[in-house]
């Protein structure tokens, strides 16, 4: 993987630090990283709390970026995280599990920049996130960082928003399956300032929408661009750090994107290294939260520090307009996850409440007399802090207006004990037992029969292409390879709709088949456990309900003899109300692992499948993608 190239001095030090860093991985040398001091919101210790008033210039990496030069950047990032990725959790020199890659991808530290880096193989590779979300909405934020390090030739890097049509989004197989719902392409000349930059859409990449022969896009080797992405039903916007390069309707609202990741092609001579990715959605109606007492905002800053990341900036924005108009005292209010010490953390998040109050004063010009600022540390999270997409989600800043908007509602799944107690906390409400619509409802899928009894929390619908869907449900968010099932759809409506599918063997009784379309259970597949061990197994279902090994219904000269097809065997949606859809299914069972029979003369064939019963399940409130 070490390679030796010709490159600039400052090139050269950068590729010999993360050759360095590179090699003691693999000679297992590397001390285990402080994952306190790696993580979130471990306070450093040298920070004085006088820098909360720093605002002029803030640290990217190796290089400065100037916050003045971002207070017109009026990115907004969505409010709820559905998926953050800084590599933090990943051993260096290895792959991240669960990443998906048609080559290799490496975990590594570059000096200078502080956490760790995936650093992607960038020829004739695709790389994609390891997003477990099946579904972003029709309104979210794609962001990351990019370190791109030109070696010979110019670099060359695409982003690929894609719909995984039917494919669960951690299937490796949408590599070749996946389509691109938009595409932006470029290739990166003199430094990025001669940049071609092409936008494709509707999975067509012959063919751009847009194509920019002299953009700007500049880059330099030891400090990362940061790639905002904003997606609004047909509305995309493309930002390069602060610069806007795209604002248009280009996006086929049939196919939202739910995944996304990088396509390099087959020049090569350049290296990218990615982190701190974060997808989010529900892009926040900023006046109408005020209207409700409270913003809450998830600002970005350094680790461990109260310096504003520049890319903030653009949320703050959009706060400052609404405070601008205020009369009422306004409390900014910072909050950190649970890593580190707690007296730290609840040093650091006044500091970084202070931090903000300094430049909505001095940059956006809002008067100071209006604002007090608290911090509470990690004593009010709202999402778990044992993963990253929650402790992402904790990290925030509060902007209160209203005294009945301060009180902390403690989320479902957090339990009392996990929220540490603070002189200044308000009474925890448990809003739990509120009634809410039927959109709030969780979906429930509950599979019934003589050898199964499973609920399968993580299940939904999803559109294939113009009358085709696919209806899956897990066990675990994101798994396919254990405890799901898939069935692919075929309707009569462009829309999925309350209506009744049969197998197509039921449908050919119907002497109009042929002539007439028939909504159809097209395919099935499963891999359901139901004994003790990983086999036999539940592999897919029939229109035959039987029980038996299949050779039993099999003669010697190889002729299948099998039960005729059951009526009862049909999937039915009953209702579609707000998204989300409710019915059932019967099915026969088919099940895989049996001891091996062997049956025929001249020739010969082994059978290890047969049948299993029926199979039962109710589902509701699955939402329909």
């Amino acid at each position: 993987m070490l390679v030796t190239l010709t490159v600039t001095s400052l090139q050269a030090q950068l590729l010999k630090k993360i050759k360095q860093k590179a090699e003691q991985a693999a000679g297992k040398v590397l001390d285990k990283p402080d994952e306190k001091k790696q993580s979130g919101d471990a306070e450093n210790k040298d920070t004085p709390a006088a820098e909360s008033g720093k605002t002029d210039e803030t640290k990217l990496g190796g290089g400065t970026t100037n916050l003045k030069v971002y207070s017109k950047f009026d990115f907004v990032p969505g409010s709820t995280i559905l998926y953050f990725d800084n590599f933090e959790k990943d051993n260096i020199g290895e792959s991240p599990l669960g990443w998906i890659t048609s080559s290799s991808a490496e975990v590594v530290t570059i000096d200078e920049l502080e956490g760790k880096w995936l650093k992607m193989a960038a020829t004739s590779t695709k790389q994609i996130s390891r997003n477990k979300k099946q579904s972003w909405g029709d309104n979210f934020t794609i962001e990351f960082d990019l370190l791109i390090v030109k070696n010979t030739y110019d670099p060359r890097i695409s982003f690929s928003l894609m719909n995984t049509s039917g494919s669960l989004v951690t299937d490796e197989k949408i590599l070749q399956t996946g389509k691109h719902t938009v595409y932006v392409s470029a290739i990166l000349g003199d430094g990025g300032t001669k940049t071609r930059l092409s936008l494709y859409n509707n999975n067509n990449i012959n063919k751009p929408v847009s194509d920019k022969m002299s953009e700007s896009l500049l880059y330099n080797n030891t400090t990362p661009v940061h790639v905002s992405i904003c997606v609004q039903g047909k509305r995309f916007r493309f930002w390069w750090n602060e610069k806007k390069l795209y604002d248009l309707q280009t996006v086929n609202e049939e196919y939202m994107p739910n995944q996304f990741g990088f396509d390099f092609g087959s020049v090569g001579g350049s290296d990218f290294y990615v982190s701190n990715i974060r997808v989010a959605k529900d892009i926040p109606d900023t006046r109408a939260r005020f209207e409700e007492g409270k913003i809450i905002s998830n600002l970005l800053f350094y680790t461990g520090k109260a310096t504003l990341r520049p890319e903030s900036m653009g949320a703050l924005l959009d706060i400052s307009k609404v405070l601008k108009e205020v009369t009422m005292p306004v409390k900014i209010v910072g909050h950190t996850d649970s890593d580190g010490d707690d007296a730290a953390n609840q040093k650091l998040s006044q500091q970084r409440a202070e931090a903000v109050k300094t430049i909505l004063v001095n940059q956006y010009n809002v008067d100071e007399s209006k604002f007090s600022t608290e911090g509470r540390g990690e004593t009010q999270p709202i999402a778990d802090n044992k993963n990253a997409e929650g402790k992402a989600q904790n990290r925030r800043v509060e902007f209160i207006f209203k005294a009945e908007a301060d009180v902390y509602v403690k989320p479902a799944g957090i339990s009392n004990e996990n929220i540490k107690k603070a002189a200044n906390n308000k009474p925890a409400d448990n809003n739990s037992n509120k009634p809410g619509t039927n959109a709030d409802a969780a979906s429930t899928v509950t599979l019934q029969s003589k050898i199964l009894n499973i609920s399968l929390p993580y299940a939904q619908f999803m559109k294939t292409s113009e009358n085709t869907f696919t209806f899956s449900a897990g066990k675990e968010e994101g798994n396919n390879k254990e405890n799901y099932f898939k069935i692919d759809l075929t309707s009569v409506n462009t829309r999925l709709k309350a209506e009744t599918y049969n197998f197509r063997e039921i449908n050919e009784k119907n002497p109009l088949y042929g002539t007439k379309k028939f909504s159809e259970i097209k395919n099935t597949e499963a891999l359901l456990y139901y004994g003790t061990t990983t086999k036999p197994y539940i592999y897919k279902f029939s229109p035959v309900i039987a029980n038996g090994h299949m050779a039993s219904f099999v003669s010697e000269s190889l002729e299948r003899k099998l039960p005729a097809p059951a009526a009862a065997c049909k999937l039915v949606i009953e209702k579609i109300e707000e998204g989300k859809a409710s019915g059932y299914f019967v099915f026969g069972i088919m099940n895989k692992g049996l001891k091996p029979i062997t049956k025929g003369d001249a020739m010969t064939e082994t059978f290890t499948d047969g049948f299993a019963g029926e199979m039962k399940c109710t589902f509701t409130n699955v939402p329909v993608y």
